[in-house]
């Protein structure tokens, strides 16, 4: 699923990508990165860890993430709002 598409994914097809890229970038298995986990306290990922998937996440789709909207992100379930609103955003020209 690619999230560079001119319409704006769904939040089951965000997840999708999420696990993709958690799994090839920090070696976690796909199976454990559900919405309701944790990024830091149940996937040991750390700051540097979530400024690289931000990062990853921009180059591999093309969209721009809101620096306030990624200081809030906790659990995955955050993180799919964040990219899914991102693509919204381009989606409707404003990216």
């Amino acid at each position: 699923m690619p999230l560079s598409a001119d319409t704006a994914p769904g939040p089951a097809e965000v997840l999708a990508e999420l696990r993709s890229m958690m799994a090839s970038e920090f070696d976690l298995d796909p199976a454990e990165i559900e919405p309701s986990k944790h990024l830091m306290d149940d996937l040991d990922l750390d700051s540097i860890d979530l400024v690289d998937l931000a990062v990853s996440l921009e180059e591999r789709s093309g969209i721009k993430l809101d620096e306030d909207e990624l200081k809030a992100v906790r659990t995955v379930a955050d993180a799919i709002d964040v990219v899914h609103a991102a693509c919204e955003r381009r989606s409707r020209g404003a990216a």
